[in-house]
């Protein structure tokens, strides 16, 4: 049986009257009382006394009316999931930078796809330029990538690690023997950057940095694949400038990695557009969030 014929036996039986009902329903007169009619036949009783202006139940009507009303409101409960559905709230869209995996956040993110097993989750590596661009575009539903701010009217931001940006260098480096270094020692040397397909993020800060403090700087090696740079600073007298997590990853000791004082610390973050109201988003937010903690790198 058709269930939305007790939707339109509901609002005839609530208006008593054909014309008004069936404007109610975007139906014309004839055509709801083809309906009524059919749900009559189907259940083998009159449902209402026809007059010339109104109707009124009949007891069977009578009976009828409370289920009625039941599997209509059912039925709005229904549209309301499929709704959502519809609305792709069963869908998580993220994109992340290559270097989600220095983070820790993997198994976060894995953790939160195991437990939510009815949800689908696509991932997609991007760099935070991109990622960006992904959101305002309605094309992603959150980007995990490095940030230096918080968030803004058309973007919230979810810090979860924060990070430092460092100077990578071969042990026999002449700064090598520094503490710490300041952007004047940058001048002059010769850096390294990864490609901007791998993450733009580090060349847009540090040039940034550069030129407002008037700082001269030349390029050894751009466009770098990051599995490279360590074997580039073992050879060379250049500088790499990239995270501290990534540093701390070169463990071969042929390297080794100085802070640079006048850069901002940086954090890894999830972004998302302010009006992106998904609950799974905020659940996924939430839990990535809890488990992946704020952690803060210890003093140089």
């Amino acid at each position: 049986m058709d269930l939305v014929l007790f939707y339109y036996f509901s609002m005839l039986a609530k208006y008593r009257n054909f014309s008004v009902a069936a404007d109610e329903v975007y139906l014309s007169q004839s055509s709801l009382s083809k309906r009524i009619k059919s749900l009559e036949d189907k259940l083998g009783v009159e449902l209402f006394i026809r007059g010339p202006r109104s109707v009124e139940l009949t007891r069977a009507g009578e009976a009828l009316l409370p289920y009625a009303q039941n599997i209509v409101g059912e039925m709005d409960v229904l549209k309301e999931q499929m709704g959502r559905l519809a609305n792709r709230d069963s869908v998580l869209r993220i994109c992340a930078s290559s270097f989600l995996s220095y983070y820790g956040i993997t198994t976060c993110i894995a953790d939160w796809m195991n437990g939510n097993p009815q949800i689908t989750v696509g991932i997609k590596e991007i760099n935070s330029s991109q990622g960006l661009v992904s959101l305002r575009e309605g094309e992603m539903d959150a980007v995990l990538m490095f940030h230096t701010g918080s968030g803004s009217g058309e973007y919230d931001v979810h810090p979860l690690v924060a990070d430092e940006i460092v100077a990578i260098m071969n042990r026999d480096h002449a700064l090598a023997q520094r503490k710490t270094l300041s952007l004047a020692d940058l001048e002059d040397q010769e850096l390294i950057l990864i490609s901007e397909h791998d993450e733009s993020f580090f060349r847009a800060l540090l040039f940034e940095a550069l030129n407002e403090a008037g700082c001269r700087f030349r390029l050894h090696k751009y466009k770098v694949w990051i599995g490279a740079v360590e074997t580039i600073l073992r050879q060379s007298q250049s500088l790499a400038i990239l995270p501290r997590r990534v540093a701390e990853r070169m463990n071969s000791g042929a390297v080794v990695w100085k802070p640079v004082g006048g850069l901002p610390q940086i954090w890894f973050s999830i972004i998302a557009r302010a009006d992106n109201k998904k609950v799974i988003l905020k659940d996924f937010i939430h839990f990535v969030g809890g488990h992946a903690g704020i952690a803060r790198p210890d003093p140089a």
